[in-house]
């Protein structure tokens, strides 16, 4: 079902916590039809600058889906990001915060786990963050933020929880699981290596003594001084090497349950303000609060429960 990519109503506010200052812009679309709504929240301050973008579409509200998340310095008002320790963290977790309170009928973030870390923060090479967690941690890094997981997650580091009547095997956590134990199986012959990656032969005798994958990528990685370099230094390779491992990520089948997203510290949102304070969003066009739609009917109602939830969190459900 197409979607009316027109802007129904916008409103633009202030939200605070976690040492992030940001703002939060609302926006309703419409299917074609007229029968059902989307939503999308977008956090981030302008110009044209929204870091983090989660929607929730007409057909499933008890679902907001996080769409895109970039990892920038403006993403916050007054500090950058990398001045705070941990700071995409926090900002996400303040922008999920913020919608549990707003959309109380929201019980989990869908999410595509395909995050990258831009290596100098701004733009240029980046690996993928999932990747770079599972070297470090053996989670990506939606799951060690977040919590998130897939169909028949983890009850403990040894017990695999399946739905009712599933065999565990099946399951999307084991096989996600089980993929993992080729980061510390011994490595493959680096000759099977050398046609796809010839940007190996620098690391040829690291990698000859290491014991396994994951101990050859954190020696490579000890040859660096910070994340940032290592990231820049290993950016031609690094993302094809680890799909190589074939790791069954099944990065389009991951959540967050609602119950994960804890209140950030200081956490404070203000009233609704104009949305020019974004600095020219889209050409500094002002956009209109709410459209008219047939017979003098607004079709804004719905969002309405939402503003009012950012104004003073005294939310409604949709119709």
């Amino acid at each position: 079902m197409a979607v009316n990519r027109g802007i129904v109503s916008i409103r633009v506010n202030p939200i605070r916590g976690n040492d992030i200052d940001t703002y939060c812009k609302i926006t309703q679309y419409e299917y074609t039809d007229g029968s059902k709504n989307k939503y999308t929240f977008s956090f981030g301050t302008g110009p044209l600058r929204f870091c983090m973008i989660v929607s929730i579409d007409g057909k499933d509200y008890s679902s907001a889906y996080i769409d895109r998340i970039e990892r920038v310095e403006k993403c916050s008002k007054d500090r950058g990001l990398t001045e705070i320790t941990d700071g995409m963290a926090k900002f996400v977790s303040l922008g999920l915060y913020t919608i549990r309170m707003m959309c109380p009928w929201v019980k989990r973030f869908t999410l595509k786990d395909n995050s990258k870390m831009i290596c100098n923060g701004v733009n240029g090479p980046s690996i993928s963050l999932a990747y770079d967690y599972l070297l470090k941690y053996n989670m990506t890094w939606y799951q060690k933020k977040f919590g998130a997981r897939l169909e028949g997650f983890l009850e403990s580091d040894t017990s695999y929880i399946g739905k009712t009547g599933t065999d565990v095997k099946e399951t999307l956590m084991y096989q996600y699981l089980k993929s993992l134990e080729v980061l510390d199986k011994p490595c493959r012959e680096f000759a099977l290596l050398r046609d796809n990656f010839p940007e190996l032969e620098e690391y040829q005798e690291l990698y000859n003594s290491a014991h396994s994958p994951r101990d050859f990528l954190l020696r490579v990685r000890n040859q660096f001084h910070d994340s940032a370099s290592f990231c820049k230094g290993v950016s031609r390779w690094f993302d094809r090497y680890m799909g190589s491992l074939r790791i069954q990520l099944f990065m389009d089948s991951w959540f967050i349950p609602v119950e994960q997203i804890q209140e950030p510290a200081g956490f404070l949102v203000g009233k609704h303000v104009e949305e020019k304070v974004l600095n020219s969003y889209r050409g500094g066009r002002r956009k209109v609060r709410q459209e008219s739609g047939k017979r003098g009917h607004t079709r804004t109602r719905p969002l309405q429960g939402i503003v009012s939830g950012l104004d003073g969190l005294a939310v409604e459900t949709f119709e």
